[in-house]
Parts: C-alpha cells; sequence; structure tokens
C-alpha cells in the first residue's frame, strides 16, 4: 500500500504541472546525493535516457552527454526514488525509429541540440520494478554567434517554412521515387533545414515520408495525397546548382523497423513536458504520456 501510494503522489504532483517550470524535487522528501560517475548510476541514467526516448513521439533521438546530478530517496522494503539531471545532445536518429541512443551518432557542432533531462525514477530491485513517473528536457540549439565564430563556412539553420526547403524536401523525393523499387513515398513533413552558400546556395533537408497510394506514373503529381499511414522513414536529401544552372539533388531514406507492441510496458496519462529553446523564441510542446517498465520475474 505504500508503494501505491508514492505513485500516485508522484503522478498527481506531475500531472498538475501544466505552467513551464522545470520539474522540482518534492521538498518534503528527504534526498540524498549519489555519485554521478558510479556505475550503478551511470548504468541507471542510460535506462532512464532510454524509457524518455522510447515515450517520444516527435523529434530525435537523445543521447547522454554527462550525469549532472542524482539524488536518492530510500524507502524502507519499498525500494527507491531516484531524481536524475542529465546533460543530452540530440543526435541524428529520428525517435520514430525506435533505435538505441547508444547506436546513435551525435550530430555536427552547427546542427546540434543540446540541453538537460530531468527525471524522477522509481526502482524496487526485490521486485524487479523500473517506473518513470516524470521527466523534463529543455533543449536548445547551439547559438548562431558560436557556430559562425568556430566554423564561419558550415550551413546554417533554415526556416522550415522557407519555399526552397519544400522545393528541395520535393525534388529530392522525386528522385528517390524515380530509383525506388519497393514502392512510392509522398512527404509527411519537414524536420530540419539548413543552407550553405558555396558557387551558389546549397539547400539540405531531413523530412519524413509515408507510404503512397499513387502508382509509379503518377508519382510526380502524387504530393501530399492523404494516406491513412504514418511515417515510415526519413530521408536526408540536398538540392545544389550546378554550372549549367540545372539543380542537382542527392538523397537517401532510411526505413523505420514495425515495433511489436510489447505487452510488458504500459502507460499512464500524466502530463510531461519537453520545452524547445530557439535562440530567441520558447515553444513548448506538452506530451500526456509517462512509460512504466516492469522486467520480468525469472521462473
Amino acid at each position: 500500500m505504500g508503494l501505491f501510494r508514492l505513485l500516485v503522489l508522484c503522478t498527481l504532483a506531475v500531472s498538475c504541472t501544466t505552467t513551464s517550470m522545470p520539474l522540482k524535487i518534492p521538498s518534503h522528501l528527504p534526498f540524498h546525493l549519489r555519485g554521478c560517475n558510479d556505475t550503478d548510476m551511470l548504468a541507471m541514467a542510460a535506462s532512464v535516457l532510454q524509457d524518455i526516448n522510447n515515450d517520444l513521439k516527435e523529434g530525435y533521438v537523445l543521447s547522454l552527454n554527462r550525469v549532472s546530478a542524482v539524488q536518492e530517496h530510500r524507502q524502507d522494503g519499498l525500494g527507491s526514488l531516484f531524481y536524475f539531471t542529465l546533460d543530452v545532445l540530440h543526435t541524428t536518429c529520428h525517435v520514430l525509429s525506435k533505435k538505441p541512443w547508444r547506436d546513435c551518432e551525435w550530430r555536427h557542432l552547427h546542427e546540434q541540440v543540446y540541453g538537460k533531462c530531468k527525471a524522477l525514477y522509481y526502482v524496487n530491485r526485490p521486485l524487479r520494478i523500473l517506473y518513470l513517473p516524470a521527466y523534463n528536457c529543455t533543449l536548445r540549439p547551439v547559438s548562431r554567434r558560436k557556430i559562425q565564430r568556430m566554423c564561419p563556412d558550415c550551413p546554417s539553420p533554415a526556416n522550415l517554412s522557407d519555399p526552397k526547403v519544400l522545393e528541395t524536401a520535393t525534388e529530392t523525393l522525386a528522385k528517390f521515387n524515380e530509383n525506388s523499387k519497393s514502392g512510392q513515398y509522398s512527404l509527411v513533413k519537414v524536420t530540419r533545414a539548413s543552407s550553405q552558400w558555396v558557387f551558389g546556395p546549397f539547400y539540405f533537408v531531413e523530412y519524413l515520408i509515408k507510404e503512397s497510394p499513387c502508382i509509379k506514373t503518377e508519382a510526380s503529381s502524387s504530393g501530399y495525397q492523404p494516406t491513412d499511414s504514418g511515417p515510415v522513414g526519413i530521408c536526408r536529401g540536398s538540392l545544389r546548382p550546378s554550372v549549367d544552372d540545372k539543380k542537382i539533388a542527392n538523397v537517401n531514406c532510411d526505413f523505420f523497423q514495425s515495433q511489436a507492441p510489447n505487452p510488458r510496458r504500459r502507460k499512464f496519462a500524466v502530463y510531461q513536458k519537453i520545452f524547445v529553446l530557439p535562440e530567441k523564441r520558447i515553444h513548448a510542446l506538452t506530451l500526456q504520456r509517462c512509460a512504466k517498465r516492469i522486467c520480468p520475474v525469472p521462473s
């Protein structure tokens, strides 16, 4: 009963927090500092971050840069409640790929997004229960001033609504469809974009794709024809001018592996927040999800 009350209190505390304030340690609980580089804490932090990534439905997989702080509240016979502060970095993997964050590459400086994730994590080793009742991630891109100082020739971020960005996505996807033997695909949305001036404007984009109902001969006019299917992959394309005023398109696409539902994993409706902080404006995305993982007890 004590375990149940603790989890209910944690859930209610988070679900009532609808403002943009960071996740805070419950003031009435005695927390003790733990070593950030302790082997068991590093392993637990990796598990916490994997649960966060598994819960995200958009954006890119977060990778662990370092454990910034760990505190523990021990409960007699009821396990421990941990409060983690993690320094994280964006990777090149989209969250829909469901790839483990250790298998994903960090991004280059000019396209890096970094920040902190704060999370409550409940552990009961005798009962083999690992539970993530709440987390809060605040992310921001590397400033343009820093990029220009360290890499003045690197591509700079482009507005996702720029017509040139959409043109780059459309033309590179058309090239992929032209050479595709597995089917035809349509654009879902552009997720990243950047531009660079060399001997003309270069544009680089990343975008989600879905299966298109169009047959091959209709591919050029299918565009945004809606289907019931969700995103099936992510493409990375570039468009640049050539010396004869023709445009050169390059593209490669990675397809997501289908993820069968895990019957041992349950989700509960509580408010989670992940904030993406651009250089001047704040955008908040509220997620009504939280992840619970119950490890099977060996028979």
